[in-house]
Parts: structure tokens; C-alpha cells; sequence
């Protein structure tokens, strides 16, 4: 009863919202009268006499929507209910089509015939606004009925719900007695059950025990055979197999590029041994970690392995060196095809740990039986062909050729000679003078290291210096350069009276395998130098490797007091970030921006560009490879600084410099 009473006050309530027919039909008519008024105010601003120019344009447009309602009035489903409703559909058209005749006609409207309009127009809206009167009085009184029905059945709603909870508590009490007397008997229940458990339980325990005893002997032994079974592999898999990549390793690289060279005799057909060696793999671990190398390594031999045939093996040696077997070559061009593949997939970009890494990679390959019978020899002779592609700009690969063999001995002899050199001391310093060319005065000098050996004749730095990095002599050759300059720096200024700033450049790998900012301190301390008269060159790479410990050397370097300049600015990958990261006071533009300067317009607008730069930034600028007289003019019109180059002097040995240092004092005393 509660139920259905609640149901019909709910019908009640609805019944008294209006529904949304109606709400459209007083909308639609609201419309219609808007439209009507606004069509008689543009009437009496279109006739007889226009107010404005276009007032009879607009009084035309808003008949002509008074003619489009008519027609909806009479073809829309809203229109029939409003004529259903009361609405005197009849007179309107009427009085549309009268209007239409009066002003559209042939004939041209009367005065009396103008007024006539205005009335019409004037009782449209009266009798449009008397209709939408007439129909809120009826909505209010329907509205006002249906609440009080709803009222008188709230009141009969209360009453039946109370009537309900009565007849509910009623209810309620007698289920509560009955359900305590089902519990009563639920407990003893349980009790007995319990009780019958207990003792199945009892009876059990001697056999549960026997059969726990019995399965507790089987697991042990088959945990005792998967162990051994599992370590059996274990140690197969580590004979056998990379750890990091779980490629094939050394050992089973071998086994199996032996039994594709007994193959390949059977069959008369050739084998190829890649050699591949990761470019700039060290700059990525020694910057990002070795967390981050490992992923980069996983990921290089999942990429080789996709392009792999399945016959094919790969395996690593060790460090981001790998080895690939091709079997069964029948042509050299297969091998190019699978080399040029895996060198595209491993230039990829790397994903690692939120840091993108490029990397790319040198291959040397080499052939059975062309380049050789045995392992030994064709692996040994797959590395010099990969030192030949790394030579060659990296991310290439290169065949062996006899050339090679010679170039190697050649390299291990240099290597060899490098490390004589150093230990008998057979490194020199030349020195090439730098000016200002407002002044026409040498404020300083650039220290260059030069190597003679005895069989070699000149070495060039381009060729022992990168050598020197990758064996590890760079540190000892840089501080000898360092110390030897700074020593000669000291004697200028005591002989000539001149404070020279004094350059050294500084090799990436010394940041790297020592700290530079102590050994620089020490050296300053031992020879007397003033800091503020030292210049430590560094390349745009060092800041590309984005290392707080390289950073935190520099900042200390800078607050002793000594300059960090960016050689060869322009030719890296320096940016602005950098820039202002980084604690540098001095750019030297590269030479092959001013070789063509006043020839080539783009690079004058770059020097221009890099001058502008670094003054907005508050930077020195030295201008390196000026070589006449143009380039110079061209450099000091637009304020660079400081300039080097063959047009004051070529880099010059000790003495050679300590006599054009004289020289030149004497020009600027005679001045």
C-alpha cells in the first residue's frame, strides 16, 4: 500500500510540470510576436516617408519572416497546436495578405491606406499578446489544481506508511523470536559436528604424517635432480654464452667458426668473419654509465641478431666488440647486403633510461679462404680492417687488404715509438703569437706540441695525439706540455717585461682520467705562473658530454683565476645552454670560417653572427688562420678582439720565438 500510494504521488507531482510541447508552443509564439513587433517598428521607419536608406530593405527582410512564420503556423505540427489552442490563424492571414496587397501593389498607397497598415499592425499584437495572456491565466489555475491533488494524496501516503511500519514492526518481532530459537539449534549443531571432526581428526594424524614423510623424500629428490640439471646448464650457458647480451662468446665463436671453415672446405664455398667494434661507445659510458652502456650493448646485439640469418652466429668479445660468422657465402655481395643492414640498424637512435644515445659502428670483415686458413689470422686481420673503417669517419665498413697488414705494423711501431718518445723526452713546443689587431701588439702566444722521432722524421700532432688519447699516454704528455709552457711563460715575462697570456690545449681524456683543476694548481704553484696569465683550450665536445665531474674541474680551474677558452668554435656542436653552463671567457673561431672571409658572404655573416654573440655574452673572441691583410681589416671593423695566424707568424721553436718576442719589443719601445 506504502508502495503504490508513493507511486501515485509521484504521478501526481509529474503531472504538474508542464511538458515540453507546451514549453515549445509559448517559445514559438513568443517568436511570432517578436517578429510581429519588430515588423511594424521597421514599418514605421520604412513608410511613408524612409527614415534611413535602408529601412525599407529592412522592413522588407522582417515581412518576409513574418510571411515565413505564417507559413510555419500553417504547415508545422507546433502551428496546428496553437491554432487547436485558440489562436485566430484566420486574422493573421488575412491580415499578411492585405498588407502584402497595400504595399506591394500597382497601385501606389494612400495616406489613408499607410494608416490602415499601422492599425493592423497594431491589433496583431494585441491580439498576439491577449492570446499568450489568456493562456498563462490557464496554465496557473491547472497548475494550482493539480498541487492541490497532490497535497490530498501526500496526506493519504502518510497515513499508509504508518500504517505499514506498524504492521512492519509486528513482522519484525515475530521473525527476531523465531530466528533466536533456528540459532539455538544452529549452536547445538555445530557442537556435535564439532565434536565428530575432532575426532576424525584424531584418527587421521598417524596417516597424514606417514604420507607428508613419503612426499618430503620424493621433493627432495627431484629438487636434488633439477639443481644438478640446472647447474649443469648453468655452467654450459656461461662456457658458452654472454652474460650481459647472451650472445655466443669467444669460445663458441670459435668452435663454431671452426666448423663453418670445415664446411666451407667440404663444400668449396667461402666463410666471413665481421669484426665490429661500437663508435663513441666510451664517450656514452663514461657520460651516462655503465648501467646505461650495458643497456646500450643489450639492445646493439638484439639489433644485430634481427638482421642475422638463422644459420649465421654473433658473438661478443668483450667491451663493444663483436664478432658475426656468415657461412656459406657464395657471394661478396651477400656480405655487403648484412653489413649494410646492421650498420643501419645499430645508427638507430637509442632509448636508454630517458637519455636518447647515437651510436655507430666500424666493421673490418675479412674471407675464408682469401684472407686466410685460421682463426687467429683472419680474426687479426678483421681488426686492422676495422681500424681502416674507423679511420675512414666510422659508421662504415671495410674488406681486408694486404695494404692493411703493413699499416698495422706501421701503427703498433708508432705506438711503440709514442711510448719512447715520452720516456726520453723528444717532444718539443713551438709557439704561434697572438695579437691585438687594434694595438698591432702581441698580448700572448698558443704552445703547440711538435714530436720528432728519429725514424719517422716529423710526426704531426692529427696523427699522435688521437694515438696518444687511445693508449692512455695523453695525461703525462699533457702535463708535460702544460708544465714546459708554463715555465717558458715565466722567462718571457723576466727577459721581455712582457705579461703574455699563455694557450695550452687540454685533450677531453684528461678530464677524464684525472683531475685537471688540481693538476693545473700544482703546476701554477711550482713554476710561478700567474693564473690570470694562462689559457686552457678546451674542444665543444668536452661540454657536449654534459659530466658534472668535467664541469665542477672547470668551475675550480675558473675560480683560481685562469681562462677556459672553446677552440675551434664552430666546428662541434656548441650551443648557447652551453655557453652560459659552462664557465668559458674566450671563443676561438675556427680557421675555415675566416679562410674565406671577404670572398664567401655566408661566412662573413656567420663571423659576424659568432662576433655579435659573444659580445652579447661578454666573451673574448680570437679569431684563429688570419692570413692577410683584408681578413684583418674585416675583423677589426667588426670588434674582434684578438687574432692568430700565418699573416704575423707561423708557430715557431723556442728560440725562433724568443727572438721575434724581442723583436717585437723593440718596435713598441722605437714606437
Amino acid at each position: 500500500m506504502s508502495m503504490f500510494s508513493s507511486f501515485w504521488l509521484f504521478k501526481q507531482i509529474s503531472g504538474m510540470q508542464v511538458g515540453p510541447t507546451r514549453s515549445e508552443l509559448v517559445f514559438f509564439l513568443r517568436q511570432y510576436e517578436y517578429e510581429l513587433m519588430r515588423t511594424a517598428v521597421q514599418y514605421a521607419e520604412a513608410y511613408p516617408e524612409a527614415r534611413y536608406e535602408s529601412s525599407r530593405d529592412s522592413f522588407d527582410r522582417w515581412f518576409n519572416i513574418l510571411w515565413s512564420r505564417l507559413d510555419s503556423i500553417e504547415s508545422g505540427k507546433l502551428g496546428v497546436d496553437a491554432v487547436n489552442d485558440g489562436f485566430d490563424m484566420e486574422q493573421l492571414q488575412t491580415a499578411i495578405m492585405h498588407i502584402d496587397g497595400v504595399l506591394y501593389g500597382l497601385d501606389t498607397p494612400t495616406a489613408a491606406e499607410f494608416g490602415e497598415v499601422r492599425a493592423i499592425f497594431q491589433q496583431l499584437i494585441e491580439a498576439s499578446h491577449q492570446y499568450q495572456q489568456d493562456r498563462d491565466f490557464l496554465n496557473r489555475e491547472v497548475a494550482l489544481t493539480r498541487q492541490m491533488k497532490s497535497f490530498e494524496s501526500y496526506r493519504n501516503s502518510l497515513v499508509l506508511s504508518v500504517i505499514a511500519l506498524i504492521l512492519g514492526l509486528v513482522v519484525a518481532v515475530y521473525l527476531y523470536r523465531n530466528n533466536k530459537r533456528l540459532l539455538d539449534m544452529q549452536v547445538s549443531l555445530e557442537e556435535r559436528v564439532e565434536q565428530r571432526t575432532h575426532e576424525l581428526m584424531l584418527s587421521n594424524i598417524n596417516l597424514k604424517s606417514e604420507i607428508k614423510e613419503r612426499y618430503k623424500v620424493e621433493e627432495q629428490l627431484r629438487n636434488s635432480q633439477m639443481i644438478a640439471e640446472e647447474a649443469k646448464e648453468r655452467v654450459e650457458y656461461q662456457a658458452n654464452f654472454d652474460s650481459l647480451t647472451k650472445l655466443a662468446n669467444r669460445n663458441l665463436f670459435e668452435d663454431r667458426f671452426s666448423q663453418a671453415i670445415a664446411r666451407a672446405r667440404r663444400d668449396d664455398s667461402k666463410v666471413a668473419l665481421l669484426f665490429l667494434d661500437l663508435d663513441r661507445f666510451k664517450h656514452i659510458n663514461d657520460t651516462l654509465g655503465h648501467s646505461v652502456g650495458d643497456e646500450l650493448l643489450q639492445e646493439a646485439s638484439s639489433r644485430i641478431l634481427d638482421v642475422l640469418r638463422e644459420s649465421d652466429t654473433a658473438s661478443r668479445f668483450g667491451g663493444d666488440e663483436f664478432s658475426v660468422v656468415l657461412p656459406d657465402v657464395k657471394d661478396s655481395l651477400v656480405i655487403e647486403h648484412i653489413v649494410g643492414r646492421i650498420l643501419d640498424r645499430l645508427s638507430m637512435p637509442y632509448r636508454l633510461e630517458g637519455n636518447d644515445a647515437f651510436v655507430s659502428a666500424s666493421i673490418g670483415v675479412t674471407i675464408f679462404p682469401d684472407d686466410g686458413d685460421s682463426t687467429g689470422t683472419l680474426l687479426r686481420k678483421a681488426d686492422s680492417a676495422m681500424y681502416k673503417a674507423k679511420e675512414r669517419g666510422r659508421n662504415n665498413f671495410q674488406f681486408f687488404t694486404p695494404q692493411m697488414d703493413v699499416e698495422a705494423h706501421d701503427r703498433r711501431k708508432l705506438e711503440a715509438a709514442l711510448y719512447d718518445a715520452l720516456e726520453h723526452n723528444e717532444f718539443m713546443l713551438n709557439y704561434q703569437p697572438v695579437f691585438n689587431p687594434h694595438t698591432d701588439r702581441m698580448v700572448g702566444a698558443e704552445a703547440l706540441i711538435r714530436w720528432y722521432d728519429h725514424e719517422n722524421g716529423f710526426v704531426t700532432p692529427d696523427v699522435f695525439i688521437p694515438l696518444a688519447e687511445e693508449i692512455g699516454l695523453i695525461v703525462p704528455i699533457g702535463e708535460w706540455v702544460l708544465r714546459e709552457a708554463c715555465k717558458q711563460a715565466v722567462s718571457w715575462k723576466e727577459d721581455s717585461g712582457l705579461p703574455l697570456h699563455l694557450a695550452v690545449n687540454m685533450s677531453y681524456r684528461q678530464f677524464q682520467k684525472q683531475n685537471v683543476a688540481a693538476m693545473v694548481a700544482d703546476v701554477l704553484a711550482d713554476t710561478g705562473l700567474e693564473p690570470e696569465r694562462l689559457v686552457l683550450e678546451i674542444t665543444e665536445g668536452l661540454m657536449m658530454a654534459d659530466d658534472q665531474g668535467i664541469h665542477d674541474q672547470l668551475e675550480d680551474i675558473r675560480k683560481q683565476g685562469v681562462s677556459l677558452a672553446i677552440d675551434d668554435f664552430g666546428t662541434g656542436y656548441s650551443s648557447l645552454s652551453y655557453l652560459k653552463k659552462f664557465p668559458i671567457n674566450i671563443l676561438k673561431i675556427d680557421r675555415s670560417f675566416i679562410k674565406d672571409l671577404t670572398v664567401d658572404p655566408d661566412d662573413d655573416e656567420l663571423v659576424k653572427g659568432i662576433l655579435s654573440m659573444a659580445q652579447s655574452l661578454k666573451l673574448q673572441v680570437v679569431a684563429e688562420g688570419v692570413e692577410s691583410q683584408q681578413q684583418e681589416e674585416f675583423l677589426v671593423s667588426n670588434q674582434c678582439l684578438f687574432t692568430q695566424g700565418y699573416y704575423y707568424s707561423r708557430p715557431l721553436s723556442q728560440p725562433d720565438f724568443e727572438r721575434f718576442l724581442k723583436q717585437s719589443v723593440e718596435r713598441y719601445r722605437s714606437v
